[in-house]
């Protein structure tokens, strides 16, 4: 009996709804937002083509528009290194903190001229161009004189009022025999340097602006370009041996 009216009631008794799945909570923050930047100079001027870099977890990169400005978007909450770099300016970094639920960041950045780089180094000088060796001309054979017993045989005669005899020549120097009678100025060598030895008579050598007392046995070295010459004192020529160093060998 009891069995039966406990069956009666679960039949009358109304029927339970089934459980609902719970529903998600709507989102109260953005994940993300967009960073907006300005860039300008240390005057005010609106700074094109700067290159804005985020660095860190999450990566971005732009470079700013005519009017200096760029957007970066989808940046994640937590903290950020921004890095700003354009030709001719100092590079800045900055760093950046947002939190979900907090404003969409924005910021302006002056960047600060660099000098201009040193200029390159001068170019060593081009190396100097080789000088050619100095081939010498092929001497000549040995040759020995009687240089007293040359003089009385070739001796000046009374009508010249000079007279130059070659005695020896090799290579590049010459020896030769001047005898004097009349003055002889204003001589000089341009390739060559004069040695000068008085075998006799007596005078005077004018040797650059000064003059120099000649008699036998007198010596005088004239460097190649000095302007020379020669005065007679006495009845007897003046006689010297003349040895030309460098000037090309004239005879033998």
């Amino acid at each position: 009996m009891v069995t039966l009216l406990l069956l009666t009631w679960l039949q009358a008794a109304p029927a339970q709804p089934a459980p609902q799945p719970a529903r998600p909570r709507a989102t109260t923050a953005a994940a993300s937002t967009t960073l907006s930047v300005t860039v300008t100079d240390s005057v005010g001027a609106v700074l094109e083509g700067v290159t804005v870099s985020l660095i860190g977890p999450t990566e971005r990169q732009g470079q700013t528009s005519a009017e200096g400005r760029l957007r970066l978007l989808t940046i994640p909450a937590g903290t950020h290194r921004i890095r700003f770099a354009k030709d001719g300016f100092y590079i800045f970094e900055k760093e950046l903190v947002w939190r979900a639920g907090q404003p969409a960041p924005s910021m302006t950045v002056t960047l600060n001229a660099a000098p201009p780089p040193p200029p390159p180094p001068a170019p060593p000088p081009p190396p100097e161009p080789a000088k050619p060796e100095m081939v010498l001309p092929p001497p000549s054979d040995p040759k020995t004189l009687g240089l007293l017993d040359f003089i009385e045989k070739n001796f000046i005669s009374t009508r010249d009022p000079q007279k130059e005899d070659i005695v020896g020549c090799s290579g590049v120097g010459q020896g030769m025999v001047w005898q004097i009678r009349e003055p002889w100025p204003n001589r000089s060598h341009a390739s060559a340097d004069a040695m000068l030895y008085v075998i006799g008579g007596d005078g005077t050598l004018r040797l650059g602006e000064r003059d120099v007392a000649l008699g036998a046995g007198s010596f005088a070295v004239v460097p190649r370009g000095t302007s020379y010459g020669f005065t007679r004192r006495g009845r007897n020529p003046i006689i010297v041996l003349a040895f030309l160093a460098g000037a090309p060998c004239a005879g033998n």
